[in-house]
C-alpha cells in the first residue's frame, strides 16, 4: 500500500510528534507541528486553527499563507467552505474539499472567489477532538502548479492524526503559565459569565451587538486553554482565588 519512504516519513512524523517539546508556547508548538507535517509529508502551505463553539479563533498560526488570505477569509468566505466547523457536522475528521457533500453552489462560490483569487486550487481539512468536541483544526491548502488533494492524503494522515490530538491535548495541559492580559471589557464579560447570563443579556449590558460578545469568548477560551463557557468560568474563578 505504502511505498518504502512514504513507510519512512510516516514513522519519522510519529517520532518527531511524540517527542515535541511541551514547554514551548502555544504557537511555537502549532508552528512545530505544522512544520513536521511540512517536512515529511510535503504539505507546504496550511493553518492551525484552534476551535470553541463551532467557531475558529482569529488569530490562527500560518505555514506559509500569508495573514491577509486569513482576514479575507475570515470576513468574507469562511461560512462558504465547505471544511468550516458549520458545514463539518457528521462528516469524517479528515475532509477532502471535494468529496465534501455542502451544496455545490455554495462551494462553488468558495472556490472562485476564494481559493482561485489567492493562487489556491484545493483543501484538506482535518479536526482534533476531545470528548467528541472538536477543539482545533488543521487547514492543507494546495497552490497552482501542485497535485490536489487525494484520498491518499487522508489515509496518510489518519495514522498520525490521534498522535497529534493526544500530543496537542497535552500540551495544552502541561504549558506553562502566561500572561493572560486580561482586557478591561473581557473583565466586565467575565463578571456577567460567572453569573450564568447568556450572550444576549451579556451584550445587552454591555451595549455591544451579540457578535462581539462572542468574539470576546473566542479570545477568552484561547486565553485560558478552554474549550466551552463552564469550564471558562470554572477558570477564571480558579485565577480569581489564586
Amino acid at each position: 500500500m505504502y511505498e518504502h519512504k512514504e513507510v519512512g516519513d510516516l514513522l519519522e512524523a510519529t517520532f518527531r510528534i511524540s517527542n515535541m517539546n511541551m514547554q514551548q508556547t502555544s504557537e511555537e508548538f502549532k508552528l512545530n507541528m505544522l512544520q513536521v507535517l511540512s517536512e515529511c509529508f510535503q504539505y507546504e502551505h496550511t493553518v492551525f486553527w484552534e476551535v470553541a463553539e463551532g467557531e475558529l479563533n482569529e488569530q490562527p498560526v500560518c505555514f506559509n499563507v500569508e495573514t491577509y488570505t486569513v482576514q479575507n477569509y475570515l470576513h468574507e468566505y469562511k461560512y462558504y467552505d465547505p471544511l468550516h466547523p458549520v458545514n463539518m457536522q457528521s462528516q469524517p475528521d479528515i475532509q477532502l474539499m471535494q468529496r465534501n457533500e455542502v451544496i455545490s453552489m455554495k462551494k462553488k462560490r468558495y472556490y472562485e472567489h476564494f481559493l482561485q483569487l489567492n493562487d489556491f486550487i484545493d483543501e484538506m481539512g482535518m479536526y482534533l477532538y476531545n470528548q467528541q468536541k472538536p477543539i482545533a483544526a488543521i487547514g492543507f491548502l494546495r497552490k497552482e502548479g501542485e497535485i490536489p488533494f487525494a484520498e491518499h492524503d487522508s489515509q496518510k494522515l489518519s495514522y498520525v492524526k490521534r498522535m497529534i490530538e493526544n500530543v496537542y491535548l497535552l500540551h495544552q495541559y502541561v504549558q506553562p503559565g502566561e500572561s493572560l492580559q486580561i482586557t478591561q471589557r473581557e473583565k466586565e464579560l467575565l463578571i456577567y459569565l460567572c453569573k450564568g447570563f447568556k450572550n444576549a443579556e451579556i451584550a445587552n449590558y454591555l451595549y455591544v451587538s451579540e457578535n462581539t460578545v462572542k468574539k470576546h469568548l473566542q479570545n477568552l477560551y484561547r486565553k485560558f486553554q478552554v474549550t466551552s463557557r463552564t469550564q471558562l468560568a470554572l477558570k477564571y474563578a480558579e485565577s480569581f482565588r489564586a
